[in-house]
């Protein structure tokens, strides 16, 4: 018998695959004493933000619930946005490429908080000269 077919059920039944998959991972965990239960997902909390961006703007979504609007804080450079909602932890959030110092806006609707920051369009190439060092 090949090694790996001595690994891999025979059939091709979902039900069969699952079977094997879920006694291989009971075998696994066996020795280190953490019972394995797919069923049982772990708890991930609400991402506190979501960041999406297009060609021109960079989007973040935050969900602020019923915390009023004049009490919600929101500082950017041109790396970093910062969120300041009472009662919360500061939510600093790395931006995936530079903004422009212009041309942000934020608006909330339905709980959501929506920063629009409008990408840098300025690219800037310099060449550097090279030094001997002697």
């Amino acid at each position: 018998m090949d090694f790996w077919q001595s690994l891999f059920p025979k059939t091709n039944s979902p039900q069969d695959w699952q079977e094997w998959l879920k006694d291989y991972m009971d075998q696994s965990f066996k020795n280190q004493n953490i019972p394995f239960d797919p069923a049982s997902k772990p708890s991930s909390p609400e991402p506190e933000y979501v960041l999406f961006e297009t060609f021109h703007y960079i989007f973040i979504h935050i969900r602020i619930h019923d915390h009023p609007l004049q009490s919600i804080k929101v500082h950017h450079s041109l790396t970093q946005a910062a969120v300041q909602i009472p009662d919360k932890p500061m939510i600093k959030i790395p931006l995936p490429s530079p903004i422009s110092k212009k041309g942000a806006s934020a608006e909330a609707k339905d709980g959501v908080l929506e920063i629009r920051l409008s990408k840098n369009q300025q690219q800037f190439e310099m060449e550097l000269p090279i030094d001997s060092i002697d």
